[in-house]
């Protein structure tokens, strides 16, 4: 049995819900009613998401994901501090496998 992959979809909507380190989406963007927060333009960090899909379709720890994030944030956005939360972020990717499998 092979490993499942996250979605790029999913990861995107987690993504713009608890990590979104440089607080995009852009204000112009319709909701929906049901959605307590703004989805993101659909590339808006796709090449890191892509990496975090990697991540755990090899299995790695919190540990590394959680160095990997802090990368994208500090050495590829600059950021200091970083807007939303990696660990939420992280922790709400392994429940949705949870739920999914």
């Amino acid at each position: 049995m092979g490993t499942m992959t996250i979605p790029l979809e999913v990861l995107r909507l987690l993504c713009a819900q608890h990590w979104n380190p440089i607080g995009i989406p852009l204000a112009n963007m319709t909701i929906e009613k049901e959605t307590p927060f703004r989805p993101m333009p659909a590339d808006e960090y796709d090449r890191y998401l892509s990496y975090v899909q990697y991540l755990f379709a090899n299995k790695a720890s919190k540990k590394e994901i959680l160095a990997y994030l802090d990368t994208v944030e500090r050495e590829y956005l600059m950021l200091s501090p970083p807007r939303g939360n990696k660990r939420k972020f992280i922790a709400s990717i392994q429940d949705w496998i949870a739920r999914t499998n």
